[in-house]
C-alpha cells in the first residue's frame, strides 16, 4: 500500500508495523474513531464497574481478594493494584472474538452510518493485525435519553506504551443524537459535551499515562470540548486531541481561553466537500484529505483516501464546502437562541410525527416529502421553512449513506437535487 491507496480496512489488513516502530499516527485515530460506533460486547469492562471496584482506596481493598481471583496474580501484584488501580479491560481481538456476525447491525450493535459490513471488516483486519490486536479497551460507558436529548458513548484503549487513547462515539442514527447536534446552533454545552468532559475526568483520576482524546462527527467535537474543560494536571497529560470532521463551536467559546489552552494539541482533519466539520467556527486549520465519495458522502470516514501511514491529502476544502459554511454561519448569526431553538425543535417535530425511527427511517423519504411536511407545521415563515428544508435534505442525504441499493441511492440523489433547486 506505500505506492496506492486504499481505505482504513485496507491501512489495518497491511499495516502491521507495532507502535514502537510506527508511532500513533493520523489513520490510527480515524480506525479507533470508527470501532467506537460498534458498541462492545459484555466482555468489555465498563466505567461504572471500574469505579465501583477501584475509584477509591477503600473500594480497592475491598475488591483485593476478587480482583487476585480475576486477574490471577499473586499477592504482590494484587498489593500494587490498591496504590494503582488496574485497567480492567480485553484486548481488541478479544473483542472481536466476542462478537458474532448479527451484531453488525443497525438494529443490533451497530450505531453509525455507514455500511455495517464494513465497520465488520474493520474490526476483523484490526483484530488480526498485531499493530491492533493487542490494545486493551475498557472503560465503555453509554447514555441515552429522549427525555433529555442525550446521546453519549465513549470507550478507553490502552495502547502498548501505556497511552491512553479515549474514543468518543459520533452521532448514531436516532433522531435524539441529531437533535442534540442540531441543538449545539442555540444551546452550550449540550449534555453530550458535559457527559465528555466527566468521562474524561474518571478516566483520568483511575488511569495514569498520557491521553489521546479522538472522535469522529461529534465524537471530535466531544473530544475538543472534554480537552478544554480538563482541570491543569489532566490537561497537562493531553497529548493530542483528533476532531475528524467534527463540528465547530460558537464563536465567543472558540475566543476563550479554555480553547486557547488546548488549540496547538487539536488535529482537526476534515474532507474536501466537508459539511459537518463547517458547522460553527472553525477556526484551528484543517488538514483536508482525499475521498472517494462526493458530497456530505465524504462524511463517512470509509471514504477517506490512506497511502502508506497517511492520509492523502488535498490542497484546500472545496468551494461548495467554503460557501456551506458561510451561509449556515451566517444563517445562524441573524437568529437569535430563542429562534434557533424554535426552528429545531419544529424539524424534529415534524420527523417525529412522521413515526420514521431515526435516520433508518428516512432511507425511503425524498426532501420533497419532507419538505411537504414541514408545510403543514404552522407559524413558520417562508424563510425559516426554506431553511428547515435545507436542513431536513441534510438528513435525508445521511441516511441515504446507510446501505441500500446503489441505483436507488442514486436516484434519490437527483431527487434531492431536484428539491434544492
Amino acid at each position: 500500500m506505500a505506492n496506492s491507496t486504499g481505505n482504513i480496512i485496507d491501512y489495518v489488513s497491511r499495516r502491521t508495523a507495532s507502535f514502537d516502530e510506527r508511532p500513533f499516527n493520523d489513520v490510527d485515530a480515524l480506525v479507533l474513531a470508527s470501532l467506537a460506533y460498534q458498541r462492545m460486547p459484555a466482555a468489555v469492562p465498563t466505567l461504572e464497574t471500574a469505579l465501583e471496584r477501584h475509584g477509591t482506596f477503600a473500594a480497592r481493598v475491598r475488591d483485593l481478594p476478587s480482583y487476585r481471583k480475576r486477574a490471577g496474580v499473586s499477592m504482590l501484584g494484587a498489593l500494587r493494584a490498591l496504590l494503582r488501580a488496574p485497567f480492567p479491560a480485553v484486548t481488541l481481538a478479544d473483542a472481536y472474538a466476542a462478537l458474532d456476525g448479527g451484531d453488525f447491525a443497525h438494529d443490533a450493535g451497530y450505531t453509525g452510518l455507514a455500511d455495517p459490513e464494513l465497520t465488520e471488516a474493520l474490526f476483523a483486519g484490526a483484530a488480526a493485525n498485531p499493530r491492533f490486536a493487542p490494545i486493551r479497551v475498557g472503560g465503555v460507558r453509554e447514555r441515552f435519553s429522549e427525555e433529555d436529548q442525550t446521546q453519549f458513548a465513549a470507550m478507553t484503549m490502552l495502547l502498548p506504551d501505556g497511552t491512553l487513547a479515549v474514543a468518543f462515539r459520533g452521532t448514531d442514527t436516532s433522531f435524539v443524537g441529531w437533535k442534540e447536534d442540531f441543538n449545539m446552533a442555540f444551546q452550550y454545552p449540550v449534555p453530550a459535551q458535559r457527559s465528555a468532559a466527566e468521562y474524561v475526568a474518571h478516566v483520568a483520576g483511575l488511569w495514569r499515562g498520557d491521553l489521546i482524546l479522538l472522535g469522529h462527527s461529534k465524537g471530535g467535537n466531544l473530544a475538543v470540548y472534554a480537552a478544554m474543560h480538563a482541570d491543569d494536571e489532566v490537561r497537562a497529560r493531553i497529548r493530542r486531541v483528533y476532531s475528524l470532521d467534527g463540528p465547530g463551536f460558537p464563536d465567543e467559546v472558540v475566543a476563550g481561553e479554555e480553547y486557547r489552552a488546548v488549540a496547538d494539541r487539536v488535529v482537526k482533519i476534515v474532507p474536501e466537500t466537508s459539511i459537518v466539520g463547517m458547522i460553527l467556527e472553525t477556526p484551528e486549520p484543517c488538514r483536508v484529505v482525499r475521498s472517494n465519495e462526493w458530497g456530505l458522502m465524504q462524511h463517512l470516514a470509509f471514504s477517506w483516501r490512506v497511502r502508506g501511514d497517511a492520509f492523502v491529502e488535498a490542497p484546500g476544502v472545496s468551494a461548495s464546502s467554503r460557501y456551506f459554511n458561510r451561509s449556515l454561519n451566517q444563517w445562524l448569526a441573524g437568529m437569535s437562541a430563542e429562534q434557533r431553538e424554535r426552528a429545531v425543535d419544529a424539524l424534529f417535530a415534524v420527523l417525529g410525527a412522521s413515526e420514521r425511527k431515526g435516520l433508518l427511517g428516512l432511507r425511503d423519504v425524498g426532501p420533497k416529502q419532507v419538505a411537504a411536511m414541514l408545510g403543514t407545521f404552522a407559524g413558520l415563515s417562508d424563510e425559516d421553512r426554506r431553511h428547515l428544508v435545507e436542513a431536513a435534505t441534510l438528513l435525508v442525504k445521511a441516511s441515504l449513506s446507510i446501505g441500500g441499493d446503489p441505483g436507488e441511492r442514486e436516484e434519490r440523489d437527483d431527487d434531492s437535487r431536484d428539491a434544492e433547486r
